[in-house]
């Protein structure tokens, strides 16, 4: 190989090397750390919901065991010689004991821009406080009905989160996919480069030092 072709290669092989260390540098900036930093906020999305759709699940369970228990409650005050002080006051106990997790639904749906939290709020207080102070059917199955469609409001939330995670997981899944790709172009540019540079240091060294010839006599 000429010293003219050794120059052109070796000054080829630097160009080359250069260039697949830069597109290696701006693969990772623009492409591998903008994917990286959607995979994390897909991640932090399904996290939040997982813990709303705990909250929600938990608060509907509280009420459904409270729930039962107040039906019992009733129906056993309303027997015959029952004593009616004595249901009432269970019948109050219970009445406190199945507030707290509609409360903390409706509290819970009004952070997620769910329902309007005071209008509701206070409608079910006012319905709370009535059947507290009537032990007739009429308040019970009112409050009821109120808390029946609060806790149907939280169940379907949680559905509704429920799907969005099964869609965030395809999503998180493709694009972890596309990542290790990404990765993969990554190292290969790194590794292409790297060979370029290498290339032209064994050029350089196989070129050697130019060797001077005898000079000519002077005229």
């Amino acid at each position: 190989m000429s010293a003219f072709l050794r120059s052109r290669a070796k000054v080829i092989a630097l160009i080359a090397g250069f260039l697949f260390s830069v597109v290696g540098t701006l693969w990772a900036l623009l492409v591998t750390d903008r994917l990286d930093g959607q995979i994390q906020q897909i991640a932090g999305t399904r996290t939040a919901n997982a813990v709303q759709i705990d909250r929600l699940q938990r608060l509907a369970s509280e009420y459904f065991m409270a729930n039962q228990q107040g039906d019992l409650i009733f129906i056993m005050g309303l027997q015959p010689g029952a004593n009616r002080d004595l249901a009432a006051s269970v019948y109050q106990g219970n009445i406190l004991d199945r507030a707290t997790p509609v409360q903390n639904m409706i509290g819970a749906l009004g952070e997620a821009n769910q329902l309007d939290f005071d209008q509701v709020y206070g409608t079910y207080l006012t319905l709370n406080e009535q059947a507290k102070e009537n032990f007739t059917m009429e308040t019970f199955s009112r409050l009821k009905g109120n808390e029946r469609e609060i806790i149907m409001q939280g169940q379907e939330r949680a559905f509704a989160l429920a799907e969005e995670n099964a869609g965030l997981d395809q999503v998180q899944r493709a694009k972890q996919s596309q990542q290790s790709r990404n990765n993969v172009l990554g190292v290969l540019a790194a590794i292409v480069g790297s060979a370029a540079l290498l290339a032209a240091n064994l050029i350089v060294e196989k070129s050697g030092p130019e060797k001077s010839g005898p000079q000519p006599p002077p005229d």
